[in-house]
């Protein structure tokens, strides 16, 4: 019995914070803060070296060639709009959250996925994937070059869109959501069901929300420079479309949807279990971080799809107008 340690004694109190110390650090939410905060750290570092040298600067181009009316008002209007409506679903869930007296994991999410946008030039991080249109508003140099380990295009050679950007972060939150919902309808409906099940008809369900998605490639907005001639459609054009961009879309879609669909006995997500055990002050920073995290996991996955299929031989478009950046090979 002498092994035994008398709760009173500052030893066993000791020990104790120390078990709980332990037991708080190796939480969920804790450990996907942590990667939350490593993804933020890199992209300050990656910003502040990008706005140091001026690397948002874009070498000049030529205007679209026989350019008419209704693509320079589409060059304005697409970001506005992208702008307009990313702040509208900001006001909603501002609202949503203001009613339920915290913050939803919907609006977590749309604040990870804004923070995790960064990640949008980094599928040209080898070859050439996907090309801006520079005259679109808003348009600057991308911040990739300024990315460790990158070995496409040098700085002022690509093109980004943050504010058309937006447009994808909502799309991706809705996508989301809807994938969410069907896996709970699914559920609710063939209890049976397994998680792996569920996943499965999550990535079917994204695919079929994306059928109308190679429809986009005729904004000029952005144009996919290399796709596999085999899987893709259109092939040659510079309006081409790589199916397997529907594909990445699923994973990405799918793995979002099910962290918001699946739920402890507390509510929280995968993301966020174990917040509940943190101290009121630190719970909503540590929940952010940790969302933070899991959208930029999410955003790799898809853009590492994208990195490997570049890996193999791809076919550029015919004739692509110098306003697209980068261009078709380099």
């Amino acid at each position: 019995m002498t092994d035994l340690v008398d709760e009173g004694r500052p030893e066993a109190v000791d020990r104790a914070d120390t078990v709980r110390g332990l037991r708080v650090f190796t939480l969920p939410v804790v450990l996907w803060a942590c990667v939350g905060a490593l993804v933020l750290g890199l992209q300050v570092h990656v910003f502040a070296s990008w706005l140091a040298d001026g690397g948002y600067r874009i070498e000049k181009a030529p205007p679209a060639a026989g350019g008419g009316d209704m693509e320079r008002i589409a060059d304005v209007l697409i970001p506005l709009l992208s702008v307009a409506g990313a702040v509208a679903l900001a006001v909603y869930l501002y609202r949503k959250c203001r009613a339920s007296r915290r913050l939803t994991f919907d609006a977590l999410l749309f604040i990870g996925l804004l923070l995790a946008s960064w990640q949008s030039p980094l599928m040209n991080w080898i070859h050439p994937v996907l090309a801006s249109n520079i005259n679109v508003f808003g348009a600057v140099a991308s911040w990739g070059p300024y990315v460790p380990g990158w070995q496409g295009a040098g700085a002022h050679q690509e093109a980004e869109l943050p504010l058309a950007t937006l447009s994808i972060c909502m799309t991706a939150m809705m996508v989301a959501v809807a994938c969410g919902k069907g896996m709970g309808l699914a559920a609710a409906r063939w209890p049976r069901l397994g998680r792996i099940r569920l996943i499965a008809l999550g990535f079917l369900l994204v695919v079929l929300f994306d059928v109308a998605e190679p429809l986009v490639s005729f904004s000029g907005v952005s144009v996919w420079t290399r796709s596999v001639p085999e899987l893709t459609v259109w092939g040659g054009h510079w309006y081409q479309f790589p199916l397997y961009q529907m594909v990445a879309s699923a994973f990405f879609g799918a793995a979002l949807g099910a962290v918001r669909h699946f739920r402890n006995e507390r509510g929280e997500t995968c993301l966020e279990s174990g917040a509940a055990l943190l101290s009121k002050g630190l719970r909503p920073w540590v929940r952010l971080l940790a969302v933070v995290g899991g959208a930029n996991v999410s955003i790799a996955l898809y853009t590492g799809t994208h990195i490997l299929f570049s890996l193999l031989d791809g076919a550029p478009p015919d004739q692509l107008p110098d306003f697209f950046r980068p261009p078709a090979g380099y």
